[in-house]
């Protein structure tokens, strides 16, 4: 719910839980006044006052500085000495920017993007416009409320309305000033391999700072950053939220000023970014999500889940039944063979496993790595009868397909390339590198969107697909384009994002039925704007048991469990003298969506009998993992991980827990029970909620892992 008050002038969005606070000061300005619990003490919360060395503005008087007001937005070199969210660079060269506040209006539901990705079905609207009367730029703010989620996305479009060129230069369209306290930020740091793990220190005074410039969200930093108390847990105290529906180069970061005021911002890389506006032409930013728990961080997490489950993911297929696949790659590589495939096929529909999935070498003349990407034609010589006679003969048997592709690269020894060598990503007189052997398409260029489009389109019209696993290989260098003029060069990778998009909408949209993974060499653009368009996302190339841990963990604070895609698998990346079994990797897979990725042509008879028995298992739980809400577990100690899920009507609960430490645990609290319900485990034991909840569940004391499902005892 959105009101404005006009007696106070103040404008307040409401969610189930939170209160959004705002006021329009001085007829020009839009100070931000509160965001937390719902509250009503509102009144006194607006404050100015008289800062030595603070530029004030004149007509009003000292006391009233931009550089200690609270502002919705802040701008560059307009006396706000901290660091600002929009930067112009106006016709006359210099770059000060101050847009004032015009008006503001409340509407049903929200802006949709033609060629981005968005929050679907907001409650409520409201647009707050601003003007830059010396630039003629006009700033169209908007927050759209989820009331039921708690979320609030921040989105903004500004218009030239000048005879001049208007230049973006920085446009960070979420911030949120926050008065004083002591946080600790958190964010979700890493490597190739090593994705998403939580990363927390003490905020301290200056700039906070996370980014991507390489042409994706990036396995190295995730478009997402928290504040949270210090002395806040899983469970209590407060904490905000800022996550990007943004699959490119961003930035993320909290200040914090010697009078201990934090801003905390989010939008596109200013290094990577700039856009020209010509006259009456406009441009709109990607979203950023925003949420706050007074619940710690387990309520943070699970606002964003909500999120994403309701109003980011194809509702087509977030709640429906997952595929359970088996991957080709870590068994066969390049070396796709129909017969081994066939034979893969047989043995997958005896485990219970339904898709089958064909990875890389399937198409062209890939034989390795440095040939045929970009040529997407079947390879004769691997499927002689053609790809559709092979899906039949899969479909056949019972068995669903899937098949991968990577449509934003190609290899210089491609068929594409020889003839459109203009057609990829350089820099105009300049050698270009190379990485994994790869270039980038220039998708700035519809030409090459739709050629490539077309081709997939064609090389799987008359083949039935359940599943298409959509990868993206490698980060952008040399990001020039020789389709755009020398003025708009700064506006290369971001075109480059909005192509991306464009490809996906029209290979989802050219595929209905067919459900998409999100992929980048494992999790190098795992983020809400893939999400938008992949309902799940491969997590990490790294599917060592123990590494994933510490990856999903860190994937929970952002992303629920039905994103994340959890293979089992043969590799081993950790040190451990004896290698976890598969009942491990099991266990550490509920933390996603079950696959395999291994040659289940070698299995042994007893590992045989493990894998029928989790697939029978991972269909129970399947879509309680899917729906529910997850608590990772409160208290652990280093090498302990933990959560449990539980259904929105408590009715039932899954506890997964893995100890991979020298701890001697013995009981786990519990959270997001019924306290007055009895759950019965599937060996029948009967517990209270209340004694799940303040007294724990008993483990076998050195347990390595162990999970538990209850369900309401009806008896």
């Amino acid at each position: 719910m959105i009101e404005f008050n006009i007696d106070d002038n103040l404008l307040k969005i409401e969610t189930k839980n939170t209160l959004y606070a705002m006021k329009i000061v001085h007829d020009k300005y839009v100070a931000h006044l509160y965001y937390g619990a719902k509250s009503d003490f509102l009144r006194d919360m607006y404050k100015e006052y008289p800062v030595d060395f603070a530029p004030y503005v004149a007509d009003i008087g000292a006391n009233f500085s931009l550089n200690t007001v609270s502002t919705e937005l802040s701008f560059f070199d307009s006396g706000d000495m901290k660091d600002t969210a929009v930067k112009i660079k106006n016709a006359n060269g210099d770059s000060t920017t101050l847009f004032y506040y015009k008006s503001h209006r409340i509407f049903k539901g929200r802006c949709n993007f033609e060629n981005m990705p968005y929050s679907r079905n907001a409650d409520e609207t409201l647009e707050i416009v601003y003007v830059d009367e010396v630039s003629g730029c006009k700033l169209y703010s908007y927050y759209s409320v989820f009331e039921k989620s708690d979320t609030i996305t921040r989105y903004a479009k500004f218009v030239n309305q000048s005879e001049n060129v208007i230049q973006l230069c920085q446009v960070n369209i979420a911030q949120l000033d926050i008065s004083q306290g002591e946080y600790s930020v958190i964010t979700l740091c890493g490597d190739y391999a090593k994705e998403r793990n939580i990363t927390e220190y003490p905020i301290h005074n200056g700039i906070q700072r996370i980014y991507s410039k390489r042409g994706h969200s990036s396995h190295q930093y995730n478009p997402f950053i928290a504040l949270k108390e210090i002395s806040a847990t899983e469970d209590e105290g407060e904490a905000y939220a800022m996550e990007f529906v943004y699959s490119g180069d961003f930035e993320a970061q909290a200040e914090k000023s010697f009078d201990g005021k934090i801003r905390l911002m989010m939008g596109l890389n200013r290094d990577t970014f700039s856009w020209n506006l010509e006259y009456g032409e406009d441009f709109w930013t990607p979203e950023v999500i925003l949420t706050y728990s007074n619940a710690g961080t387990n309520k943070l997490s699970q606002n964003l889940h909500d999120h994403i489950r309701t109003h980011i993911i194809n509702p087509k297929f977030v709640y429906a039944a997952r595929p359970i696949v088996i991957n080709t790659w870590e068994a066969m590589y390049f070396n796709i063979d129909e017969d081994v495939l066939l034979r893969y096929a047989e043995k997958a529909k005896q485990l219970g496993i339904d898709t089958l999935v064909i990875d890389d070498g399937w198409f062209g003349e890939r034989n390795n790595d440095s040939i045929g990407l970009g040529d997407w034609y079947v390879n004769r010589t691997k499927f002689k009868d053609g790809l559709k006679i092979f899906s039949d003969k899969i479909h056949n048997m019972g068995l669903n397909l899937g098949i991968w592709i990577e449509p934003e690269m190609v290899n210089p020894k491609s068929e594409i390339y020889k003839r459109h060598p203009e057609w990829v990503l350089q820099c105009k007189n300049r050698s270009g590198s190379l990485s994994r052997k790869q270039l980038v398409l220039d998708l700035t260029n519809d030409k090459v969107i739709d050629y490539i489009v077309e081709k997939i389109k064609e090389t799987f019209a008359e083949v039935k697909l359940e599943y298409i696993k959509w990868d993206f290989n490698r980060s952008l260098s040399e990001s020039g384009s020789l389709f755009l003029p020398a003025r708009r060069q700064g506006e290369t990778k971001h075109r480059f994002m909005l192509g991306c998009y464009k490809m996906h909408k029209k290979l989802t949209e050219a595929f209905p039925e067919v459900m998409f993974e999100g992929c980048s060499g494992g999790g190098g653009r795992f983020d809400a704007g893939i999400l938008f368009y992949c309902p799940q996302i491969w997590t990490s190339d790294n599917t060592d048991p123990v590494c994933r841990l510490s990856i999903q963990k860190g994937t929970s604070l952002a992303y629920p469990v039905s994103a994340i895609s959890a293979h089992i698998s043969d590799t081993l990346f950790n040190n451990l003298e004896n290698a976890p079994d598969y009942d491990f990797r099991f266990n550490v897979a509920l933390g996603g969506v079950l696959g395999y990725e291994l040659n289940i042509l070698n299995l042994s008879p007893e590992n045989e009998k493990k894998v029928r028995e989790q697939i029978q298992k991972s269909r129970k739980i399947q879509p309680l993992l899917l729906q529910g809400d997850q608590y990772r577990l409160n208290g652990l100690e280093d090498g302990e991980f933990g959560f449990i899920c539980v259904s929105k009507d408590k009715s039932e609960f899954l506890l997964a827990y893995q100890n991979i430490g020298k701890i001697k645990r013995k009981r786990i609290c519990l959270n997001g029970l019924d306290d007055t319900a009895l759950y019965k485990s599937e060996s029948g034991d009967i517990y209270r909620g209340e004694e799940l909840l303040n007294e724990g569940i008993e483990l076998p004391v050195n347990t390595m892992y162990t999970y538990f499902h209850f369900t309401i005892d009806k008896y």
